[in-house]
């Protein structure tokens, strides 16, 4: 979507960080912009308005259903309907699966995985009228370069790794039951970002600059390819070339894995015969 010109956008968790890329960026493309966040959104709004865009916020949270379909209906009193959703808020901890205290597991998967699906959830049927008008209707869940597979580059994050790939899960089932109703949905799967978090992490020490730097992109940039992705129909919208090796990795070593199932009798299309081509594909005889 090079522009957004009298579309309506809406995106959780733009107080901050990617959420507020994305923000500043539909506001930059056209769009009319309404935020919800936990956190105040004042500046994100101030931002937009100052560049001469159009931007309110209110306060939502994901993990509460209610939170969600009040902005989702209020979205439709003030704008008269929506055409993008964000699906952006979430949250990360750091540690491995059993040192990670199960309260704080709850928290980011709370978050992460049912506040997608709540979102999902409470904005179908407005955007479902915006497809019936011949407009465009839109969901993009911001996932991570962890819903790719298990990044090498970064330390344990164990519960949100976990919670990024089901964000996958829950794009791909959304993708396939909202086709018919003419809502497209993509997954936003970035690496590191510089982020104001990410930020004040990479200024800490010498030790993380040297561990993140290398790997991280600007917000601004991210945010740009989000939107980019969605006018071109990409499912999954990766952004990092950092991302390529290991996801490659993940995606012939499950391969290597499903082609150890037994073929189905009176279905050959499951086998690759193609004389050219079977010498070189690396998933014959169950190699990875």
């Amino acid at each position: 979507m090079k522009t957004l010109d009298n579309a309506v956008v809406v995106v959780t968790g733009g107080a901050a960080g990617i959420g507020r890329a994305l923000a500043i960026e539909a506001a930059a493309r056209g769009a009319a912009v309404l935020i919800g966040d936990v956190q105040d959104a004042q500046p994100t709004v101030d931002a937009i308005t100052i560049s001469g865009g159009r931007a309110e916020w209110r306060r939502c949270d994901m993990t509460q259903y209610s939170d969600v379909a009040n902005l989702a209906a209020y979205v439709v009193k003030r704008f008269g309907g929506v055409n993008v959703l964000c699906n952006n808020a979430g949250r990360g901890v750091p540690g491995a699966l059993h040192a990670t205290d199960p309260a704080m597991a709850r928290q980011v998967l709370d978050l992460n995985v049912l506040g997608l699906f709540h979102g999902i959830h409470a904005f179908t049927s407005q955007l479902q009228a915006a497809a019936s008008a011949g407009r465009p209707a839109f969901i993009l869940n911001t996932g991570s370069e962890h819903s790719l597979g298990v990044p090498p580059h970064v330390g344990p994050m164990s519960v949100y790794t976990a919670s990024k790939f089901a964000a996958l899960g829950l794009t791909e089932t959304a993708a396939r039951d909202l086709a018919p109703l003419g809502i497209k949905v993509s997954l936003l799967t970035p690496g590191w970002v510089r982020t104001e978090r990410v930020a004040a992490l990479i200024g800490s020490s010498v030790e993380a600059a040297a561990r993140i730097e290398p790997y991280a992109q600007d917000s601004a940039e991210v945010a740009a390819k989000a939107f980019d992705g969605l006018a071109a129909g990409h499912l999954i919208i990766a952004t990092n070339p950092a991302s390529r090796e290991f996801a490659m990795a993940h995606a012939r070593q499950l391969m290597a894995e499903v082609q150890r199932l037994p073929l189905l009798a009176g279905h050959p299309e499951h086998e690759n015969t193609a004389t050219e081509t079977k010498g070189r594909c690396p998933f014959m005889h169950g190699n990875p």
